[in-house]
């Protein structure tokens, strides 16, 4: 038998969830869009040399969700005698994003894009796979958690605290709603549960080709499957419905992807 002791990133994650699971009341829901016309419009603009991918619209659109759906961007805080559902009155995404550490354990860490609904796809696109790419050590995000993984268990607990009860403390580290960048394509996940700690996340599952029944047609779709975390305790079924169904004209169709030289849509 051996007797594995937590790493410094486990200890964080652990903080991370415990928080997540005291203080929040997360709800899963799966849900399936045809995203058949946004695939071909990305391979088509990167056939042009423009530089998008599918995890950068899903920012755009999460974003462009939030500024329509503004309660779905709010926050439930607990002080010591008291509740506060707080709007941030911006918005901005905590991208997940998955690395491999020097040491060969892979690392979970948050990345910020603010004001996502404002931004271009390109834009977005470029930040992230600078986040993907750059090396570690060179990232503040990296820097600034690698400091809190040093601190003795007593100052995690302090961290946890203050990010639960302190909007603006909270802010320093994470966004106003979160999404992870762990597609799949043709095989992967196709619904589940999880524990978050903001108003509402998004988990994009697999994306595949799927059989579809189309004016009485059975055809071939690209099917992409969405879980949404919600916060049970500021967000009920019919806000999460709502939202989710006003997410499909963003994802069922090419609008985010403009021509070239074209202005985007309003949002």
């Amino acid at each position: 038998m051996d007797i594995i002791p937590f790493t410094a990133n486990r200890v964080f994650v652990y903080e991370h969830l415990n928080r997540a699971k005291r203080f929040h009341c997360s709800v899963t829901g799966t849900f399936e869009y045809d995203v058949t016309e946004l695939v071909a419009a990305i391979d088509e603009a990167r056939a042009q040399g423009r530089s998008i991918g599918l995890v950068a619209l899903l920012v755009k659109a999460t974003g462009m969700l939030m500024n329509q759906h503004p309660r779905m961007n709010r926050h439930v805080f607990h002080r010591m005698w008291k509740k506060l559902e707080v709007d941030f009155q911006k918005i901005s995404c905590t991208l997940i994003v998955l690395r491999e550490g020097p040491a060969g354990e892979d690392i979970l860490f948050p990345v910020l894009l603010e004001e996502p609904h404002s931004r271009s796809v390109e834009d977005i696109h470029a930040e992230i796979k600078h986040y993907k790419t750059a090396e570690l050590s060179t990232l503040p995000q990296i820097q600034a958690f690698e400091r809190i993984k040093k601190m003795p268990h007593w100052q995690m607990r302090w961290f946890s605290y203050k990010a639960r009860s302190d909007p603006k403390f909270y802010l320093r580290y994470f966004g106003t709603y979160g999404l992870s960048s762990m597609l799949t394509r043709d095989w992967g996940g196709i619904g589940g549960s999880a524990l978050a700690n903001t108003g509402s996340g998004f988990q994009p599952g697999v994306l595949r080709d799927e059989p579809k029944v189309i004016d009485g047609a059975i055809v071939v779709r690209k099917m992409l499957r969405l879980n949404v975390v919600a916060d049970h305790f500021l967000l009920d079924g019919m806000d999460v419905l709502r939202a989710m169904q006003d997410l499909r004209p963003l994802l069922e169709t090419n609008q985010l992807i403009p021509p070239l030289n074209s202005a985007m849509p309003e949002d």
